[in-house]
């Protein structure tokens, strides 16, 4: 972290801004791992190519749920799959409105190469979360959790109701 780093002074408001930037940072420092090791492969691809190496076939629904994602980012994220040859679709055979969705044999080749990439990655997500004395995944937990009970825009918008206090807006 800089020393003079404006998004830190900026405290609370600028919570989704500093978790942008470290999310940008890990995509780099990601690509740039995949890149050097000559792997045709993104960060943002692991969850969903991760999930259908574990639990095959799954419908975009159910990737979405697993995910705890929306439905048109892993639609996004599936389709890139899809033309990147990792991942195939097909309709159901229980309910031909749903499709199923589970990895190519390029997929399953991939899985494997990839494995001991990320178990690297594990060993040094983890490395880091506990760094300094802190457990920052724990804190993301957390922070989850409170929005889930109470969203940003809630609690945003609590803060811009007119207060009954009278004395707040006298002069």
């Amino acid at each position: 972290m800089a020393k003079n780093d404006y998004l830190v002074e900026l405290k609370g408001v600028a919570l989704a801004s500093r978790l942008r930037r470290l999310l940008n940072q890990l995509h780099v420092d990601g690509e740039r791992v995949y890149r050097e090791l000559g792997l045709d492969f993104k960060p943002k691809w692991f969850p969903a190519l991760h999930l259908l190496s574990q639990m095959s076939p799954l419908s975009m629904t159910e990737i979405s749920r697993q995910m705890c994602m929306s439905h048109p980012s892993s639609i996004e994220i599936v389709n890139e799959l899809i033309r990147a040859g990792l991942v195939k679709s097909r309709k159901s055979n229980l309910d031909g409105r749903y499709r199923e969705l589970s990895l190519t044999n390029k997929g399953e080749q991939i899985c494997e190469e990839l494995r001991p990439v990320w178990d690297a990655f594990r060993v040094a997500g983890e490395e880091a979360n506990v760094e300094n004395g802190n457990n920052f995944l724990e804190a993301l937990g957390k922070l989850e959790s409170a929005l889930e009970g109470l969203s940003m825009y809630e609690r945003i918008m609590r803060q811009l109701q007119p207060s009954n206090d009278s004395d707040k807006h006298s002069i």
